[in-house]
């Protein structure tokens, strides 16, 4: 059964080297991109290629469990940089390589006459495990259980799918479609972090404008585990880490008040007064909203530390907090409430007591490519259509938010855009249990051992992307 996601809602753009501009929300005329993609749906090559993706089934599930069993942790790339080369060759692309970020590269030539499309989705995983670890990934509840199953094991089985369906029902286009498995991306990101995804730096420094030209139509399009409904197509929401610390008189009492009492309190007043209960609701972010007293603000103060000696207290206790919003000036004041209850909770422990908080980086605010419209291109336009003319979908078009490689392609001038959504369709996909486990961990999460990808999410982007890249690449049989 299918059921369209909730749509996250088209919004505003927010750029400036200064300070965020908000873009005006746009609604882009679909009318003639959805009649292309609905002609282009019920052409038999296309029929075909969307028969092969339901046939098959486990083919593809296959293919997913063999990437998660592959070591593939950021910076260490390299046994799956190299399955992902040896698919390519046997699925007969073109000029197939290995760059020297670990990228993996193979082009299938079109016959000529269209824009090239670089389907793309990162491989790495975020590093949790031992190195040469075995992984042993398995399906239960519906669902590919291993780390970076979802973050972004799902989108590279996705580009897979897609590239074996063009295989499978002989299709031709005429311009060429590059699949690229980039690595890198879970490495940390900010202005504190130049190394951040260098895969896709990588690939933009070695290609644009030569190969690879947005001016020309070309575009980077990124599967990312769900789809079905549209794209987003800017780079991050507006966010700021920073770290707050707390200082205590050391007397050399063990029992006496320290750093860890003055930073619990702070914390529980910023659970109370600080965190938006709007932050989790899903999917992330949902709300575009420029006025800061409707922006919602995500903000995580997960990273907590003290004393490492259990018998001695804390002179000194720190967190540190990542915290998103739409909207700058949403930001900003929760900067000054942590500046002002942590003033307040240190005074009331009385002399000696003390804080700093340092905002150590921002990002978001990427001026991004000029003469690009995020809110309104082609190639997000087709995106967008094919999720309407596949599942009914709204068009999605969100300009704010993107993908950590989408970050990094803006910053070296070629636009980027990922296929999102949270449409579900079943193909009769496995079930099984897991009977006695930890319910807990059943509900899982992305970039942790236990992280796992339900199955009937992977269908709509992988036939989203399909249909995506035929009408936009151009069909030439």
């Amino acid at each position: 059964m299918i059921r369209p996601s909730r749509l996250l809602a088209l919004g505003f753009l927010l750029l400036g080297s200064v300070g965020p501009r908000p873009l005006p929300a746009q609604t882009p005329d679909l009318s003639g991109e959805l009649g292309e993609v609905r002609t282009m749906l019920q052409s038999p090559a296309v029929q075909r290629a969307m028969e092969y993706v339901r046939a098959s089934r486990d083919e593809t599930l296959t293919e997913w469990l063999s990437l998660c069993n592959a070591d593939g942790a950021s910076g260490r790339e390299g046994n799956r940089s190299r399955l992902l080369y040896k698919l390519f060759r046997i699925y007969g692309l073109d000029d197939v390589r290995i760059d020297d970020s670990g990228t993996v590269i193979g082009i299938r030539r079109g016959v000529g006459g269209g824009p090239t499309v670089v389907l793309n989705a990162h491989h790495d995983n975020v590093a949790l495990s031992p190195e040469g670890q075995s992984v042993e990934a398995f399906i239960a509840d519906g669902r590919v259980w291993c780390p970076a199953a979802f973050d972004d094991l799902a989108g590279v089985t996705q580009m897979l799918g897609v590239l074996r369906a063009l295989n499978a029902a002989g299709i031709e286009t005429r311009g060429d479609i590059w699949f690229v498995g980039l690595t890198g991306e879970e490495a940390p990101h900010g202005p504190d972090h130049p190394d951040a995804s260098p895969g896709v730096e990588h690939l933009v420094r070695a290609h644009v404008p030569r190969d690879l030209d947005w001016r020309r139509g070309d575009i980077l399009m990124q599967f990312h585990g769900r789809g079905g409904a549209g794209v987003t197509t800017g780079s991050t929401p507006l966010r700021n880490r920073s770290q707050l610390r707390v200082f205590a008189p050391f007397e050399g009492d063990r029992w006496s008040p320290h750093a860890v009492d003055a930073l619990g309190r702070i914390l529980v007043r910023l659970s109370e007064e600080v965190r938006d209960p709007r932050a989790g609701e899903e999917p992330f972010p949902v709300r575009v909203q420029p006025d800061p007293n409707s922006a919602v603000l995500y903000l995580n103060m997960a990273m907590i530390h003290a004393s490492d000696i259990i018998a001695r207290p804390a002179s000194e206790a720190w967190v540190r907090f990542d915290m998103r919003s739409d909207a700058n000036a949403r930001l900003q004041q929760a900067h000054d409430a942590i500046r002002r209850i942590a003033a307040e909770e240190t005074a009331r422990m009385g002399g000696g007591f003390s804080f700093s908080y340092e905002i150590n980086s921002v990002n978001g605010t990427e001026a991004g490519v000029p003469g690009w419209n995020p809110a309104d291109n082609r190639p997000a336009r087709v995106a967008a259509a094919a999720g309407v003319a596949l599942y009914g979908s709204e068009p999605l078009i969100d300009p704010t938010t993107g993908c950590g490689d989408c970050v990094r392609a803006f910053a070296s001038g070629m636009p980027a855009m990922s296929f999102r959504g949270g449409v579900r369709e079943d193909f009769g996909d496995p079930v099984g249990t897991l009977s006695g486990y930890d319910p807990v961990r059943l509900r899982s999460t992305s970039h942790d051992v236990t992280e796992s990808a339900e199955i009937a999410q992977l269908w709509p982007g992988l036939k989203q992307g399909l249909l995506f890249a035929i009408t936009y690449a151009g069909l030439a049989n």
